[in-house]
């Protein structure tokens, strides 16, 4: 039987460190992965890593590294100290991606820590075949997730970041040991904000994911915790 807590990972889409450390507060007994993104990383200066961290807590670094390569394999490599669990880049050339896949595995080994994961991110769940048509690109969401999921195999990377949409192709094509990370998850009960491809967590499961990133219908919930056990449960009953 699938563990949910193993497969949720909770979004802390805040600037506010005191809000942060409060909702990491409330979900410590039921919550065992966060994921600290930019806006949280940039705001707080890492303080929020470093209070996970002393909570036990597993940490996804969601910075998705973007540049050229010899930036994106040193931005990865300052990443590495901060001894996460896991951190994106975003899927694009295939010599920075195998930079970055190496230079992890060099840094943690010279540290003696373990090495993170590395998962590239695909196609964002915001966007939509409209939206890649408008930058000039004429595949399909889903054709160009499983492109891209590809490229990052073959460089050596961990897994992907893609919507659940997308997720069971990209398993088929990749393998059930690549990682699959899926975002856009929302409860059946939820609104879907600004997410373009949204999927429940149970169908999510489904489709293949690996772990699942909720942020708004936990964080924005009138009882977090209460609302994390029940997508937990959600999880282990797909």
């Amino acid at each position: 039987m699938i563990n949910g807590r193993d497969r949720l990972i909770v979004a802390i889409d805040t600037d506010d460190f005191s809000k942060a450390k409060k909702l990491i507060d409330q979900l410590e007994d039921s919550v065992d992965i966060f994921k600290v993104g930019l806006e949280q990383y940039v705001a707080t200066k890492g303080k929020t890593i470093e209070y996970l961290k002393e909570k036990g807590k597993k940490i996804f670094l969601d910075l998705k590294f973007h540049d050229i390569p010899n930036t994106m394999k040193n931005a990865v490599k300052a990443a590495v100290r901060d001894n996460v669990w896991l951190m994106t880049i975003h899927v694009s050339d295939f010599e920075g991606m195998k930079q970055c896949a190496l230079v992890a595995k060099e840094e943690a080994k010279r540290l003696n820590i373990e090495r993170p994961i590395i998962v590239g991110v695909t196609v964002l769940t915001s966007l939509s075949n409209e939206n890649l048509q408008d930058i000039g690109c004429n595949m399909t969401t889903q054709e160009l997730a499983i492109k891209r999921a590809k490229l990052a195999k073959n460089a050596g990377i961990d897994g992907v970041v893609s919507s659940a949409k997308e997720v069971s192709k990209i398993v088929e094509v990749c393998g059930d040991d690549f990682i699959t990370i899926c975002p856009g998850i929302r409860p059946l009960s939820s609104s879907t904000g600004d997410q373009k491809r949204v999927v429940t967590p149970a169908q999510a499961i489904k489709n293949g994911a690996k772990y699942l990133v909720v942020g708004r219908p936990i964080t924005q919930s009138e009882n977090p915790k209460q609302s994390a056990i029940d997508i937990a449960r959600q999880i282990e009953n797909a």
